[in-house]
């Protein structure tokens, strides 16, 4: 929508007054201690951060070394960053605060060695550095607002407008990255818009090929400056966002889309329907965490899955994390879900942790966003593969993850090593209880591969007739339901390979096993406590 004059006037007013005003100075850098079992960082540590963070709640930025000690770097005030960036030597932080209330924002840099942070009125969007300076762009998209360490913010104007929409989204060495939203209309739906180098004459380098816009929720650029990877947000509405990492190598080519496909990330089913919570650069690779959309599916740790990429092949980090990053000499640091995923702040948090030297360090809770330095992410190395989640055995639980009865637990296994081994004959000594025209089955070629896969699923409670394999008949992918899918179910939908289906009465995805889902397998339980297979609950 277009702006009012008297908007527009006020803009180019507090523009003008960038390039003169006067910088604010002050110093929040007094030690902190951190939380139980960690030490307060002495003064000679200052000059080593490796990690920085921020802790919404608190109205902090923290540092952190190698060790794991940590201290306050500067108080927020009431406008907590949602970003940080490092300038290339690791010495100094900036961030920005939105405008508020018809005021200006402003532009921080903090001298990470003396404490010492400057602050500048900054009507901008955006926050990053182009080689030792920070910058942001304009919020009438008309130039790049640079503030070094020394003189006053210089303004360097682009050869064309990006508009006042447009938003610094990373620095770079010699260039920085500017994301531009377009107006909606064929082939361009709400979200998407061009991306484009920007370097300091002001020249203007698309990244992406003519009409193929992208969307964009936040971007990350190459320790070296040169590649960026952005995490883009396509919108079908608030409870279908799917968000996918793209990267580009700076140079004149196309940007590479980066899914993974692994057993980990079908397992955590999420689909279309899925947020990136986390990305950083590892040496030449990057850090990604690709999570479910807590508000609108149902929220399990097992929907977060954590990978490194490098070159189209990725390694699998584990589930259940916000983030993770990867420093020099093996360290690791990770943002582990909170008590509460979302703080007053309505910023996602979790307990962020440091593995350093073999030893894991709790640095603090409530924490929304860290930050390795450049020198650590460029010295990060390849990590080794966590194991791919198992499909291949028998579970010990039902489908709501209470143990099973241990007579149930050894004839389900019994029943999958005859089907597993193709032995009809012992199958048809395990269902002695069953029907003749069960056993006709029993005896088909694809039987005992429509056994095993049914055995290996969660069984649900089955009245007094004992238990049903798979347990799954019908659930809802929504938090809050009676009927909301459990870890088990959704692991069972993964595994069957359902395909998600609407309801009427529900909002969300809703999954019931199609007839060739899987071939449910009846087991009674005994008064005395013994299990028998009694055959299919269809008869």
């Amino acid at each position: 929508m277009p702006r009012i004059a008297a908007v527009r006037s006020l803009t180019t007013l507090l523009l003008l007054a960038v390039a003169v005003s006067a910088c604010s100075t002050g110093s929040d850098g007094g030690p902190a201690p951190g939380p139980a079992g960690a030490s307060a960082s002495k003064a000679g540590d200052r000059g080593r951060p490796v990690l920085a963070f921020v802790q919404p709640q608190r109205r902090t930025v923290m540092l952190a070394d190698a060790t794991g000690l940590v201290w306050k770097a500067a108080g927020t005030g009431r406008q907590v960053p949602t970003e940080l960036a490092w300038s290339p030597d690791g010495r100094r932080l900036a961030w920005t605060d939105p405008a508020d209330g018809g005021t200006t924002g402003r532009l921080h840099v903090l001298d990470v060695t003396t404490g010492k942070k400057v602050s500048h009125p900054c009507p901008c969007h955006g926050i990053g550095f182009l080689g030792g300076d920070a910058v942001s762009l304009a919020s009438d998209g008309s130039a790049l607002l640079t503030f070094s360490t020394a003189g006053a913010p210089q303004r360097l104007p682009l050869t064309r407008s990006k508009g006042p929409y447009a938003q610094l989204a990373t620095g770079g060495s010699d260039d920085v990255t500017v994301f531009t939203p377009l107006p909606e209309g064929p082939g361009v739906f709400r979200g998407q818009g061009t991306l484009d180098a920007v370097d300091r004459q002001g020249r203007i380098r698309p990244l992406l090929p003519a009409k193929s816009p992208s969307t964009l929720a936040q971007a990350w650029r190459a320790p070296d400056g040169k590649a960026v990877a952005w995490a883009n947000s396509d919108s079908g509405g608030a409870c279908w966002t799917t968000s996918t990492l793209f990267s580009h190598t700076g140079a004149a080519a196309r940007p590479q889309r980066l899914l993974p496909g692994d057993s980990a990330f079908r397992q955590a089913l999420i689909g279309d329907q899925r947020a990136i919570t986390s990305a950083a650069w590892a040496g030449k690779g990057v850090t990604v965490t690709y999570a479910g959309l807590e508000s609108c599916q149902a929220p399990y740790p097992g929907r977060a899955v954590s990978y490194y990429v490098r070159d189209g092949k990725w390694t699998f980090l584990g589930n259940g994390l916000l983030g993770i990053a990867l420093g020099a000499d093996g360290r690791t640091a990770r943002l582990r879900g909170g008590k509460d995923a979302v703080d007053a702040t309505q910023a996602r948090t979790g307990t962020l942790g440091l593995t350093s030297a073999g030893r894991e360090h709790e640095l603090a809770e409530g924490v929304s966003s860290f930050l390795f330095t450049p020198a650590e992410s460029a010295a990060a190395k390849a990590p080794a593969a966590v194991a791919q989640p198992s499909a291949a055995t028998v579970v010990t639980t039902d489908d709501h993850g209470k143990p099973l009865p241990g007579p149930v637990l050894e004839l389900a296994r019994r029943i999958e090593d005859a089907a597993d081994h193709g032995d009809v004959d012992a199958l048809v000594r395990l269902c002695d209880s069953c029907r003749e025209d069960v056993l006709e089955w029993v005896r088909r070629e694809e039987a005992p591969a429509d056994i095993l896969k049914a055995i290996r699923m969660h069984p649900g409670r089955n009245g007094p007739q004992g238990m049903l394999y798979p347990g799954l008949s019908f659930c809802v992918d929504e938090p809050g339901q009676d009927a909301t899918c459990t870890p088990q179910h959704l692991r069972d939908v993964a595994l069957l390979g359902l395909k998600a289906g609407r309801d009427m009465d529900f909002g969300g995805s809703t999954y019931t096993p199609a007839p060739a889902g899987a071939v449910p397998l009846t087991i009674a339980v005994e008064r005395n406590g013994a299990a028998r297979w009694t055959g299919l609950a269809a008869g």
